[in-house]
């Protein structure tokens, strides 16, 4: 399993709001330098990550990007999600290929890596990951 450079960018960007004092407003081009983001590739992040309500933009002098709501309510879960859509290892989960009447043989395995992987993923905040840091 690979985690995509769209994901890997949301995570940090999301992560570099959270290391500053509850809303604070960032110019894209200091979240893109402080986490080594492409910068064409920032701004569709953060176009997502927007319309998941996860982060506010601000156009301007004075403009930038905020966090939505306080990154202790932002779980790595939501940030994966709002760019990748729903977290799905089985891939008759996934609608690829359908499970037999009475499910594949590995179906029980991978949907038990899925529960523990979104349940870590869930209860792991920005705040927790900014104060480890």
């Amino acid at each position: 399993m690979r985690l995509s450079a769209q994901a890997d960018y949301a995570v940090r960007a999301v992560f570099e709001l959270a290391r500053h004092e509850p809303g604070a407003v960032l110019h894209t081009g200091d979240i893109a330098a402080a986490q080594r983001i492409p910068g064409a590739r920032l701004a569709k992040v953060i176009h997502d990550l927007a319309r998941a309500d996860l982060v506010r933009t601000q156009r301007g002098s004075q403009g930038g990007v905020t966090l939505a709501r306080p990154a202790g309510e932002i779980s790595v879960r939501d940030v994966y999600e709002a760019v990748e859509g729903p977290i799905l290892l089985c891939r008759c989960r996934q609608r690829v290929e359908p499970c037999t009447d009475d499910g594949c043989d590995t179906h029980d395995f991978w949907y038990g890596v899925e529960t523990l992987l979104t349940e870590e993923l869930q209860t792991t905040t920005f705040a927790a990951l900014a104060r480890a840091r």
